[in-house]
Formats: structure tokens, C-alpha cells, sequence
């Protein structure tokens, strides 16, 4: 009997044992990450089992009890439940906002099964401030640009402030969403239940930005519908550019050019289960509408490597990856160094081009001189003379003098696509540069006009003729030496001097010395005087040469007619041996008619006589034609037996 009620002890002792180990107090929901309007109650949730200790609460490291109407048990009976979750009525920012921890006391003194959860946010909301843009740490109010020069990256800043929970804020160009440097969230200083959201955006300037929208955008829950607010700023660029993928045949794709195409692909993918389909560029995967990706219309940014891959439970698939090339027309972006460029004669400079377009551009620089270089009176214009990006002119003559433009080409399809410059002037600047010798001839007693040309920039200041002892200003007036204002055109000049009454004595060089800011030049033109042919002799002469030409005239008449008198005296006669007195004249053309077709034989008795000959058609070469047998028919009749014929040539 008492082995029995030892064995039953011990069966006690381990049920007993094995329902303390079993018996410690665990969390089976920890309280979470909660937000609440303004207001509105939470619910702090908190679970235990085989709780046996005694549930409480703390906010921010400090014990809350128990009131009613503001603090309260969420099941009644949690003193003797599990349940230890907590009501908190008519939250408020500062009462009730904080850090909140579940906590429960030990099952028994022996027993270390004290249980304390991790803090969990219970988050009053408060909407944050509208947001607003900051740029050079100033902000830019409604209406106002952000200037930045193309090229360049510019740091714009978006805030929205005292708002709890912090706003979450994106960034958009137009509708293009961008990816923000970075964004941080900064408890308020003032008010540290209430925080600063700041967001960084790093923006690369590029011509193509020029008068698009940019807006901050700052996402909150306690905002009214849809739930976000925004901020606006318009940019202002200154500037001196086993997978299938179907519908991706190399035609189209090689046609692929900005604006004007469109682009729909689709990615197929043969698995089971049904497979999830993605689409990735560059290696970063982009939201599409399921298997297809479609770009319309097709611009530059779309350019990339794309990839399709699908993915089911049994696995993964290769990506199958194509290269998508817009191609975009070429647009000049930048000439330079200036609009204007000043050179030294004689110095070095270089003009440069930059174009954007795919393919890449070719470049090629024209010249117009505009006039600059007239020495010798010749100009060109729109001369190519580069086709380099950067033009180099080396040793600048006042020829290189005018305006140049970049024209940048580019070929898509069978288009040649190419976009033009705003032309750069270059002005050269030098002392007067211009022919050392000229020459002129004059006659004497006549007036004569002298001539230098040069060019200078800046304009001549001074000008004078010397000759011998003498000297003249230019203008001015010397006896009969005049000197007159010079002709200019385009930075070149054309100074005259004019003698009248020219003497031999004048025959001599006359030397035109020019001077400006940037120092002077001299130019020489010989005058030669010649007195072999003078003025009366001219007068004279001038009606023999008129009489001379006339006896020319007539003598080529009188010849035209002899030839014609000739031409009409060609001609044939015929006589008989009866009338060897008589000659009938014949046209000269007549011995040249061509023979008529035979006709049917004559009779042997007629055939002989001349008249019968001109019938038949066997006509004699001085009868081709009808008129001489017409004419003569009298004699054939009266000399029947003496038919013969002389026919004589002239």
C-alpha cells in the first residue's frame, strides 16, 4: 500500500515540475507602430501567455495608469487574462504621443519571467506645413524661377515642416518623377513632438530642362484627399544638350528616332505555374503594365539596355536584353568663346562647337567675310573652312576678318538632319595693312586719280600724301592736288588722290602714309606721265578712224555682190548644128535634177528624136528639164532628120 502512494507522489511531483517549466509568462503580440488623428482612440495592443504577473504601461520611460475615460483596459478583465492591450481615448499630441512599452510583473518572486516589450510609436498626426523649395538657401516663392546655367548641377531643396509623422517627399520634372539625393527628418526644435521633413535634389542643367515645371511633392496622411500637397518652380537654364521580347525587329529599331516613333513591346514568357514577368533598364527594373512596355512617343531618355525576365516558384529565367537608340536630330548647344571675339592681327584663335544628336554630329565651320577683305575686290560667301568641332585660325590677317557659323549634320534614316549656329564675328584688330606699291598712268594735260586700298581696325585717325617736299592732309587741297575722304566698306578703305593738269614733272611716287591706334603704314603709287599723243592728235584722229571703218563697210558690200553676179551666171546653153547661132540658157540647177523613173519604150521611129527623148523619159542631161524641149519644139519639127542635139555647159 505505501509503495503505491510513493509511486503516486512521485507522478505528482513531475506533473507538477513539468507544469511549472511550462508555465512562464511570454508575449504573444507586442504592441506595434501605431498612428491616430487627432482625437481619435488607439488601440496599444498587448498579449501574454500564462500571464500570472500583473500588467502596466509605460510612455516615454515613465509608468501610466489606469483612468477612466483616458487610459483603460481593453478587456476587462485583463487582471486575470492574458490580454493587457491598452485604450487610449482622445489622443492628443502632447499627452499621448510618444514611445509606449507593455510591461508585466514576474510570475512569483522565484521566478525571472518579468516581461518588458520594445517601445513602439504611437503617433499623434499633425499636418505638416504645405511645402516649400529652397535654392541658394533662399526660398523661392510662387511665380519665381531657379536659374541655372546649362551644364551645371544645381542643389534645390524641398521642406515640410511640423508635421507628425514626418511627410514623405518626391520630386518631379513635368511628370518625370526624380530620384532625390537624399531626405532626413529632423524633430523640431521648438516643438519636438512635431518633425521637419527636408529632402535634397541634386539636378543636372541640360537645355532640353528650359521651361519645364518642377514640383516637390510632400505625402501625408493627415492631408485632405489625394492625401499630398505640392510646390511648384518653373526651371530657367541659362546658356552662351525561356523569354521572348516581341516587337523588337531589327527594322523598327533601327528607325527609332525622338518625337516621331513609338515603341510597344512585349515580353512573352512560356513557364508553369504562370510566370511573373518584369522588365528592367540599365539593370534597374521599371514599372510596366505586366508583360508589355510600351514607350510613346519615343524620346532620347529612352535610350538603354532593356531586359525582360520572368520568374515562377520552379525558378528563374535568363534575360533576354535589347539595345533601344533613339536617334534625335543634332542641335547646336554651345558656340564660343563669344558672340563677339577680338584678335590681334597676326595672333591665334580658336573657335569652338558643341552639338548634341545621335548619331553624333558632324561639324562643319563657314566663313562669311561680310566685306572685311576687299583689298583685291574679291569676296566669298558662306566658305567652308573647317570640319573639326574646334576651329584654329592661325596668323589672323584682316582676311579672316567676318562671321562664322557652326553647322552641326547628322543622318537618320535617308534624312540628312542638321542644325545651325548663331554666328560668331570676329573683329581683327591691327595697324593699317594694305598693298606697299600701286601704279597709275596718265596723260598729260589730263586729270588723273591715284589709289591706295588697306584695311585697319580701329579706324585710320590720321592720313597724309607726301611727294618731293610737298605734303597733304587727307582731306585737304594742294593746288591742283586734291586729297579726298576715303571710301570705307566693312573696316577697308580706298584714299584717292586726284592732279589735275598733269604735268611731266608730276611723274613721280607719291607716298600715302596711314596711322591708327595700333601704329601706321605707308603706301607708294608711281605715276607715269606719257606726252607722245596729245589731246589735238586724239580729235583728229578720231574721223579718220570713222572714215577707215566706212571704206571697210563698202568694200565687203561690193564683194558680197560680185560673189552673188557669179553665183547667177552659172548656167547651161545647148545649140543645134542648124542654129549654132542661137543658146537658150539654163538654170544652173537644172543639169543637176535627179532622173525621172524609165517609161515604157518609145517606138524605133521616134525614139531618135530629141522631142520623143524629153517624152520618154530617156531625156539627155541638158533636157532634165521640160522648158528647153518646150522651147525649141519648132526646130525639132522643121529638122526631123537631123535630130541630134549639142548641148553646151558655161
Amino acid at each position: 500500500m505505501e509503495l503505491k502512494w510513493d509511486c503516486l507522489l512521485h507522478v505528482l511531483v513531475i506533473l507538477f515540475s513539468t507544469k511549472k517549466i511550462h508555465a512562464v509568462q511570454r508575449f504573444v503580440e507586442m504592441p506595434s507602430y501605431t498612428e491616430v488623428n487627432p482625437g481619435e482612440d488607439a488601440l496599444l495592443k498587448c498579449r501574454i501567455s500564462e500571464k500570472r504577473g500583473v500588467c502596466s504601461w509605460q510612455k516615454d520611460n515613465k509608468p501610466v495608469g489606469i483612468y477612466r475615460g483616458k487610459y483603460e483596459w481593453a478587456n476587462e478583465n485583463s487582471p486575470v487574462g492574458g490580454d493587457c492591450s491598452l485604450w487610449v481615448r482622445a489622443a492628443t499630441l502632447q499627452l499621448d504621443d510618444g514611445q509606449w512599452q507593455c510591461q508585466v510583473t514576474a510570475s512569483n518572486y522565484d521566478v525571472q519571467d518579468a516581461l518588458s516589450s520594445p517601445p513602439a510609436p504611437l503617433a499623434v498626426r499633425v499636418p505638416p506645413q504645405s511645402p516649400r523649395i529652397l535654392f541658394n538657401g533662399s526660398h523661392v516663392l510662387p511665380g519665381q524661377n531657379i536659374t541655372v546655367p546649362a551644364g551645371s548641377r544645381a542643389t534645390v531643396v524641398c521642406e515640410a515642416r511640423y508635421g507628425n509623422p514626418p511627410a514623405y517627399i518626391e520630386w518631379y520634372l513635368e511628370k518625370e518623377r526624380l530620384t532625390a539625393w537624399s531626405q532626413t527628418n529632423a524633430s523640431e526644435v521648438e516643438r519636438p513632438r512635431v518633425w521637419a521633413a527636408r529632402s535634397v535634389l541634386e539636378l543636372g542643367a541640360t537645355r532640353s530642362a528650359h521651361g519645364r515645371t518642377l514640383a516637390c511633392r510632400a505625402h501625408h496622411p493627415s492631408y485632405p484627399a489625394p492625401y499630398y500637397r505640392d510646390s511648384y518652380t518653373m526651371l530657367d537654364v541659362t546658356y552662351a544638350p525561356v523569354v521572348s521580347i516581341n516587337g523588337a525587329d531589327a527594322s523598327t529599331l533601327a528607325n527609332l528616332e525622338e518625337g516621331s516613333s513609338a515603341l510597344s513591346l512585349e515580353c512573352r514568357a512560356n513557364g508553369n505555374p504562370s510566370p511573373y514577368v518584369w522588365w528592367t533598364r540599365n539593370g534597374q527594373v521599371i514599372p510596366t503594365n505586366g508583360p508589355k512596355l510600351i514607350l510613346a512617343p519615343i524620346v532620347r531618355n529612352h535610350s538603354g539596355i532593356y531586359g525582360c525576365q520572368a520568374r515562377n516558384s520552379a525558378g528563374t529565367s535568363d534575360s533576354v536584353k535589347i539595345e533601344i537608340d533613339v536617334k534625335y536630330p543634332p542641335r547646336v548647344t554651345w558656340v564660343g568663346p563669344d558672340t563677339v571675339v577680338e584678335a590681334n592681327l597676326f595672333s591665334q584663335i580658336t573657335l569652338e562647337c558643341k552639338a548634341e544628336g545621335n548619331p553624333p554630329p558632324s561639324y562643319q565651320w563657314y566663313h562669311s567675310p561680310g566685306g572685311a577683305a576687299r583689298i583685291n575686290d574679291a569676296q566669298e560667301e558662306g566658305v567652308p573652312v573647317s570640319s573639326t568641332p574646334q576651329l584654329q585660325l592661325h596668323n589672323v590677317s584682316y582676311a579672316q576678318h567676318g562671321r562664322y557659323t557652326c553647322v552641326a549634320s547628322n543622318r537618320i534614316g535617308l534624312q540628312d538632319r542638321s542644325h545651325q549656329s548663331e554666328a560668331i564675328r570676329v573683329n581683327v584688330l591691327g595697324p593699317p595693312v594694305g598693298e606697299a606699291r600701286g601704279a597709275a598712268h596718265a596723260w598729260r594735260g589730263a586729270a588723273v586719280r591715284l589709289h591706295a586700298a588697306l584695311c585697319a581696325d580701329p579706324p585710320p585717325r590720321r592720313a597724309v600724301w607726301t611727294w618731293g617736299s610737298l605734303r597733304l592732309d587727307v582731306p585737304g587741297e594742294l593746288g591742283r592736288f586734291s586729297s579726298l575722304e576715303p571710301s570705307s566698306e566693312n573696316g577697308c578703305y580706298r584714299y584717292t588722290l586726284l592732279v589735275s593738269n598733269v604735268a611731266p614733272d608730276d611723274a613721280r611716287a607719291y607716298v600715302l602714309r596711314v596711322e591708327n591706334e595700333r601704329g601706321s603704314s605707308t603706301h607708294a603709287v608711281a605715276l607715269t606721265v606719257h606726252d607722245n599723243f596729245s589731246l589735238t592728235e586724239t580729235s583728229h584722229a578720231a574721223p579718220l578712224a570713222a572714215a577707215a571703218l566706212v571704206s571697210a563697210a563698202l568694200l565687203v558690200l561690193v564683194l558680197c555682190l560680185v560673189v552673188r553676179c557669179r553665183r547667177r551666171r552659172e548656167s547651161v546653153e545647148y545649140k543645134t548644128d542648124d542654129l549654132n547661132s542661137e543658146k537658150t540658157v539654163l538654170p544652173a540647177d537644172a543639169v543637176y535634177t535627179p532622173r525621172v523613173p524609165a517609161s515604157p519604150p518609145v517606138p524605133p521611129s521616134v525614139a531618135g528624136t530629141p522631142r520623143a527623148r524629153c517624152r520618154s523619159g530617156a531625156r539627155p542631161w541638158c533636157c532634165s528639164r521640160p522648158p528647153p524641149c518646150d522651147l525649141h519644139r519648132q526646130h525639132f519639127r522643121r529638122w526631123k532628120n537631123k535630130p541630134k542635139i549639142t548641148c553646151t555647159r558655161y
